[in-house]
């Protein structure tokens, strides 16, 4: 066989005894082309590629490029922001509806809607990757619309957890992916402006569940359960169809197949990193006691002689409280690190989570399930960080995914188990001994992560 079939054109000019010199030469410049370039970034920013099915690098700017940041924000607080919005439902439903139910038993609608919120991000990840985006966009929609018009006519358990539960957790799951993906094909990952725009989308979760408890205290008593789902389905078929209008795919017109997408089933390397292996095992432990305030607040404030509207009002100030978490260490994290700010706010979500269901006192109670919603938006704004940086960046996605689906198991029966600890005792003593104990554990193994990571288990950033 002709070995100038095998050669590049310019090696067709070199003789064969200058070969490895030449080889030798180009190696050297290539290494030290990936020095330089190395040296002009900052350490803790990986090196990456243009994505060679966009048409051209990202714009990073631009009025369509923060139309789709602002359609990814309305999205997301259609559907997320419900989801945090759960514990005004959770009150009102052991009060009104479902009021011949268990607090256990009303916990499992929304632990469903926080799990299905991730337990299919692996799925419709993989759906994303392989060119369904628009589809994934108006099957989440519809979904995310329909359960709240449906819950609207809802009278027993059954109902309201097939819509609220059920349908509303896999049509947030399932717009979740395509409107964080849009995202990264308009702002260059190397960009200072990403973390902003991250940052900008995330706040529909807070503002969600900021607005949607304060409307139901104030139309409820009004106009009745049923069109003030009416009127948050209206709300979210308008932030949806905004969002339909301005998500755009930039990816290339082309045969999106398998083999350019990441294989499924391969987690051969993912599953033997004793860093990510650990960190996913904290994550879900946390996610085991993590929302038990924030599903019981509401319910707990009565208790202390809490009117049943101020307490829907507590649920808003929680969501409120989380931006600060988010923004400031969104901020920190950049100078810290993003597993070491993980394992600070786990710890202090694990305190005030002790604290929560042992105040006594209005004020107390109001000022420490802020300093609660603080540190647990610290959380939520980070947890996929790290998880994102222990391994390569050709898995990332499939890493995140796999995250998602195994904490998605602990969100769905940790506030039932809450429940079910509380039981028929006058206060939540004992979920919060449950809930803050699975977050410490949760914090321990984090820092197990961290020594996996870096050999230290402190004095390293991380």
């Amino acid at each position: 066989m002709d070995d100038s079939a095998h050669t590049p054109g310019p090696v067709d000019q070199i003789s064969r005894q200058s070969m490895g010199e030449y080889q030798t030469a180009r190696s050297s410049s290539s290494g030290s082309k990936t020095k330089l370039a190395d040296a002009a970034e900052p350490k803790s920013v990986p090196q990456v590629p243009i994505d060679e099915d966009l048409p051209s690098p990202p714009p990073d700017g631009g009025l369509h490029a923060w139309l789709v940041a602002a359609g990814a924000f309305g999205l997301i607080m259609a559907s997320g922001g419900m989801i945090v919005a759960w514990g005004t439902f959770q009150g009102y439903y052991q009060d009104n509806q479902l009021s011949t139910s268990t607090p256990s038993a009303i916990a499992w609608i929304g632990s469903i809607q926080y799990a299905l919120g991730y337990l299919p991000c692996l799925l419709s990840g993989r759906l994303f990757d392989l060119g369904y985006s628009r589809s994934l966009l108006y099957v989440g929609s519809v979904s995310v619309v329909a359960a709240n018009f449906l819950t609207a006519q809802c009278t027993q358990y059954y109902q309201f957890l097939l819509t609220q539960g059920i349908l509303l957790g896999i049509g947030s799951s399932v717009v979740y992916t395509p409107a964080i993906g849009f995202i990264s094909q308009w702002c260059r990952k190397l960009s200072h402006r990403r973390p902003l725009i991250f940052a900008f989308t995330s706040m529909g979760n807070a503002l969600g569940g900021i607005i949607y408890p304060i409307m139901f205290v104030k139309l409820q008593p009004k106009i009745g359960f049923q069109w003030t789902m009416r009127v948050f389905g209206f709300i979210s078929l308008a932030l949806c169809v905004f969002a339909l209008l301005t998500l755009r795919d930039r990816r290339s017109l082309i045969n999106v197949t398998a083999t350019k997408a990441p294989k499924f089933f391969e987690l051969h390397g993912t599953l033997t990193s004793a860093p990510y292996v650990s960190y996913t095992f904290a994550i879900f432990v946390a996610y085991l006691g993590l929302f038990t305030p924030l599903t019981f607040i509401s319910d707990q404030a009565q208790t202390l002689g809490i009117s049943p509207s101020f307490g829907t009002y507590l649920v808003a100030i929680v969501n409120g409280s989380t931006i600060i978490g988010r923004l400031t260490c969104g901020v920190v994290a950049v100078r810290f690190g993003a597993l070491n700010l993980m394992i600070v706010s786990t710890t202090l979500a694990m305190v005030f989570t002790y604290a929560w269901a042992y105040t006594t006192t209005i004020p107390s109670y109001v000022v420490v399930s802020c300093l609660y919603g603080i540190s647990l938006g610290g959380f939520v704004s980070l947890f996929p960080v790290p998880a994102a940086q222990m391994g390569p960046l050709e898995d990332v996605g499939r890493r995140t995914g796999l995250l998602l689906t195994i904490l998605a198991i602990g969100a769905i029966v940790g506030p039932p188990i809450a429940g079910a600890a509380k039981g028929n005792r006058p206060n939540y003593h004992i979920a919060s001994l449950y809930a803050g104990s699975t977050i410490a554990v949760a914090a321990g193994i984090m820092l197990l992560a961290k020594y996996f990571q870096t050999g230290r288990l402190v004095r390293s950033r991380v």
